[in-house]
């Protein structure tokens, strides 16, 4: 037993516990270069700004910024250059505060030069939810008004683009905005508005499907229909909440994020 102890304050032990020591230190600062070397760890980029970036001058703008691109899609806008960005993920460092790591990829959505053309169907005579997800299934967008009317509440009245009637078959860019005008009921009528902050989209247009109100949204995060529909509301204006009251017709602006 008294040999047993005499090795723990024996050289040799003291010798072979520096040797473990220094062989742990090794591999632990060995590894540590290596996760900061592959990992990039601390490194920040600054995103810069693609809005109405020509495709054809990508290339040369990214020169030197350590960064990559891929164009995802195609959005039309008809009020946007065409051939230049109108989307990109991550946000600019400018406005959102966000930085990357060298070699990051940021995903950007153009405007077509020649964007893919939709006919435009038959939405009248439809309920308001019905012609939504009607026209948004063949790729038109759409906003809402209303007026008013003593029958048919709820229903569309007419559809127009750029604020003229449009005929069914006419052939739009796929991306265009639609306006439905639908029958609001008595004039001058108000409605209840709802809290809508914590719902997701989808939720707060079911919320609001039986009420004369239309949905404006905006989710800069969210990157694909589905990212849209989970998207939760963070902020909404105006504000509702029980005994909240707004005169029909109006439209609620909401701000959502990608749902984690």
């Amino acid at each position: 037993m008294k040999k047993f102890f005499q090795f723990f304050i024996s050289k040799q032990f003291l010798y072979n516990l520096i040797a473990i020591a220094i062989v742990w230190a090794v591999i632990i600062f060995a590894e540590m270069a290596y996760l900061k070397s592959s990992t990039n760890f601390g490194e920040k980029i600054e995103v810069p700004t693609f809005y109405k970036i020509h495709m054809d001058d990508l290339d040369e703008f990214i020169s030197g910024k350590n960064i990559t691109y891929t164009i995802q899609d195609s959005v039309y806008m008809d009020d946007w250059p065409k051939g230049t960005v109108c989307w990109q993920y991550p946000k600019p460092t400018d406005s959102s505060g966000m930085s990357v790591k060298s070699g990051r990829e940021i995903l950007l959505s153009v405007v077509p030069i020649n964007p893919q053309m939709i006919k435009m169907p038959k939405v009248t005579d439809m309920s308001q939810r019905m012609a939504e997800s009607s026209l948004e299934a063949i790729g038109l967008r759409t906003k809402v008004s209303y007026q008013p009317a003593s029958e048919g509440k709820g229903f569309v009245l007419k559809q127009t683009f750029k604020g003229k009637e449009i005929k069914p078959g006419t052939a739009l860019p796929k991306g265009s905005r639609i306006e439905l005008v639908v029958a609001q009921g008595s004039n001058g009528a108000a409605t209840s508005l709802p809290n809508l902050v914590g719902l997701t989209i989808s939720q707060a247009k079911e919320r609001l499907s039986n009420l004369t109100l239309s949905l404006y949204t905006d989710c800069m995060t969210c990157e694909t229909e589905t990212d849209f529909a989970n998207a939760v509301i963070t902020e909404q204006n105006p504000r509702g909440g029980e005994g909240v009251s707004i005169a029909a017709g109006s439209t609620i602006t909401v701000w959502a994020t990608k749902a984690e």
